[in-house]
């Protein structure tokens, strides 16, 4: 390490600010990235965020792109300063130190490793497989929401969960109408309805659903669940858009990640509408 480098000022970003930045810009436009360890990765992350551990970075800076700005953080600001003042001094000229870290950060986090998921697909995998398992990812979200309102009793409840249900249409019918004009025929992808379906996130549609107590079900559960899962989404999209190596792929996965974006954001209205100014 250059340690002169760490005595040079160094620029810094609020989580206020990052929200703000990321507002204006699309995922692929800068790098998030995530300097703490793999166990702190797993328990929880910012979307989106690349994992190297600080002490890693200086063996693997070939994979940070030196054209974008790169945004650091870790739990509370000391080792991602020191990563920021270190990428400074190896000349990335756009390096944000993120200033209190995750524990500052006010938006909802995403858990698991940075692998989990990942092995869905194929780095190889064309366009239409991309699509497959995109649809087949927002099916499963749909069958946990029908499945879920099927067994809970409260009418509020149930309704909740049929219009989230619904909400998933609108992405299934723009990735099956792009299937359907690869293959030249009126095939939706496949889906798997059984115990092997998977949702949004990449987690087991009926090992979810195992887990919950429908009669313990609130509008209030309801809503947490169904944002963890568009984070989740939108965590999976974004590592998936970088595994592969197809252009076509990526874009789509890019693409899902900005969709995901919005549905979390208008989940977040609805929550406030119903249950904050109720």
């Amino acid at each position: 390490m250059n340690w002169k480098s760490l005595f040079k000022p160094i620029k810094s970003m609020s989580p206020e600010e990052f929200k703000a930045f990321q507002t204006g810009h699309k995922s692929d436009e800068y790098v998030l990235l995530d300097v703490r360890q793999p166990h702190e990765y797993e328990k929880t992350h910012i979307p989106g965020s690349k994992l190297i551990p600080v002490k890693q970075l200086a063996e693997r800076l070939d994979e940070l792109k030196r054209d974008r700005p790169i945004i650091v953080y870790c739990a509370g600001g000391v080792r991602s300063k020191a990563a920021t003042q270190f990428l400074t001094g190896q000349g990335f000229r756009e390096v944000f130190n993120m200033t209190g870290g995750i524990r500052q950060w006010q938006g909802r986090p995403a858990t698991g490793t940075e692998l989990q998921g990942i092995e869905l697909l194929n780095p190889q995998a064309d366009f239409a497989d991309g699509l497959a398992l995109a649809y087949a990812l927002e099916d499963g979200l749909q069958q946990f929401y029908f499945r879920l309102a099927e067994v809970v009793d409260n009418s509020d409840c149930k309704l909740l969960l049929t219009r989230l249900a619904g909400f998933e249409d609108k992405h299934k019918s723009w990735l099956a109408e792009e299937y359907r004009s690869i293959h030249k025929n009126d095939q939706a992808p496949p889906v798997d309805e059984g115990d092997g379906a998977v949702m949004e996130g990449g987690r087991s549609v009926s090992q979810f659903l195992a887990r919950i107590r429908p009669e313990f079900i609130d509008l209030q559960e309801i809503f947490d669940m169904a944002m963890m899962f568009e984070t989740q989404a939108l965590d999976l999209y974004s590592r998936l858009s970088v595994k592969t190596e197809i252009p076509e792929v990526k874009d789509l996965f890019l693409r899902l990640v900005e969709e995901e974006t919005t549905h979390l954001s208008y989940l977040e209205r609805e929550y406030e509408r119903m249950m904050v100014r109720a």
